[in-house]
C-alpha cells in the first residue's frame, strides 16, 4: 500500500483498531506520538493487566486494541471527545469511558516504569555529570513544574499560582536521559517548591532510608529548595557573589538543563498537558500520572523526536 493511499484512509483505519497495523509508522507516530512496536508493548501490558484484574468483559463489542487507540488518541492530542467520536465512529461518552479506563490502568502499572534508580544506575548518571560538567556524585535532578488547568469546581482559589493562573504542581526527579525516577503530582499551584518537597513521600524516604542515596550522592535543585546533604542548590544571587560561586551556579544550571528538557519533552509529547480542562482534580492527577508513565515507556524504547535520538534505557526488571 502506498503512502498516498495511507493518507487518504487514515480516518477509515482509525475507525477499527484491528487495522491500525496497516498505517505506516511515520503516520502512526504522528497521531499517537509513539511507533507501532511501542504501541504493541502498551497493548500487551494493558491487556494482561485487564485479565489479571478481571476487567475483561465477555462479549465486549470494542476490541482491546481499539479501546487503547481511542484512549491514546485522547491522551496524546488536544482533540475533544466529540471530534474523536467522529474519527472512531463512537459516541463521545464511549470515548470518555475508554480514555478514563486507559489512564487508570496506566497509573496502576506505573510502578513498573517509574521507579527510583538503583545504585548502579545512579553511578552511571554520576559518571555522565562528572565527565560532561566536572561535577561529581550527582544522582539526578529535581524540579517542580506547573501544569495549567481550568478553574476546578472545589477550592479553586488554592490552585491560583504566582502568575495568577490556575495550575497544579508536578515534581519530578530525572536522570541525564530525562528518565523520570520519581513523580509527585497533585499539590495546588499556590504551593511553593520547598513545601511541595516537604509534603512528598520522597522527602520522607530520602531522610529516613539509607538506600535512596549513598552518603556521597545528591540531587540537584534550584533555589526554591533548601540546600541539604541530599539536595544541592545554587547560591542565591544577591549581587555580591564571588567568581567561584558564580562559576558553580553556572555549572549547576547547565547540569539541571536535563530535567528542564525532560519537562519540555513531556509537554511536547503529551500536548493535552498544555492546558487541562479540570472538571475533576482526581482525573487530572490520573492524566498527568499516565503521561509520565508513557513518557518513560517511550524513552525505554529509545525513540526519536525532532531529529534527536534518545538513548535507550536498559530494561527494568518487573
Amino acid at each position: 500500500m502506498s503512502s498516498n493511499s495511507n493518507i487518504q484512509t487514515v480516518s477509515d483505519l482509525l475507525i477499527d483498531g484491528l487495522y491500525y497495523r496497516n498505517l505506516e509508522d511515520p503516520y502512526f507516530k504522528a497521531h499517537f506520538r509513539m511507533d507501532k512496536p511501542t504501541f504493541e508493548i502498551l497493548l500487551n501490558t494493558v491487556k494482561h493487566h485487564r485479565i489479571a484484574t478481571g476487567r475483561v468483559v465477555r462479549g465486549e463489542r470494542t476490541s482491546v486494541a481499539e479501546t487503547i487507540l481511542i484512549g491514546s488518541w485522547m491522551l496524546f492530542n488536544k482533540d475533544t471527545f466529540r471530534s474523536a467520536g467522529e474519527n472512531f465512529g463512537k459516541a463521545a461518552s464511549n470515548d470518555h469511558y475508554h480514555y478514563k479506563n486507559l489512564i487508570t490502568i496506566i497509573c496502576e502499572i506505573g510502578s513498573r516504569y517509574i521507579k527510583w534508580p538503583s545504585a548502579r544506575e545512579r553511578r552511571r548518571t554520576a559518571r555522565y555529570y562528572k565527565d560532561r560538567f566536572g561535577l561529581p556524585r550527582v544522582a539526578g535532578s529535581i524540579d517542580r513544574t506547573l501544569i495549567p488547568i481550568t478553574a476546578p469546581k472545589e477550592q479553586k482559589q488554592r490552585y491560583v499560582d504566582k502568575n495568577l493562573n490556575y495550575s497544579i504542581n508536578v515534581m519530578f526527579v530525572s536522570d541525564h536521559r530525562r528518565f523520570i525516577g520519581d513523580a509527585f503530582i497533585g499539590q495546588p499551584g499556590s504551593v511553593n517548591d520547598a513545601r511541595v518537597f516537604r509534603r512528598s513521600p520522597l522527602a520522607q524516604c530520602l531522610f529516613s532510608r539509607e538506600d535512596m542515596l549513598a552518603p556521597n550522592e545528591h540531587l540537584l535543585g534550584d533555589c526554591g529548595y533548601v540546600c541539604t546533604d541530599k539536595i544541592l542548590t545554587q547560591y542565591r544571587d544577591n549581587g555580591h557573589l564571588n567568581a567561584s560561586r558564580r562559576f558553580l551556579n553556572n555549572v549547576l544550571s547547565q547540569c539541571r538543563s536535563t530535567i528542564e528538557r525532560c519537562n519540555g519533552l513531556l509537554i511536547l509529547r503529551m500536548q493535552r498537558l498544555g492546558r487541562l480542562f479540570c472538571k475533576s482534580i482526581d482525573t487530572t492527577i490520573l492524566l498527568i500520572g499516565a503521561s509520565a508513565v508513557m513518557h518513560n515507556l517511550i524513552i525505554l524504547r529509545g525513540e526519536e523526536i525532532d531529529g534527536m535520538v534518545l538513548e535507550a534505557v536498559p530494561p527494568i526488571n518487573v
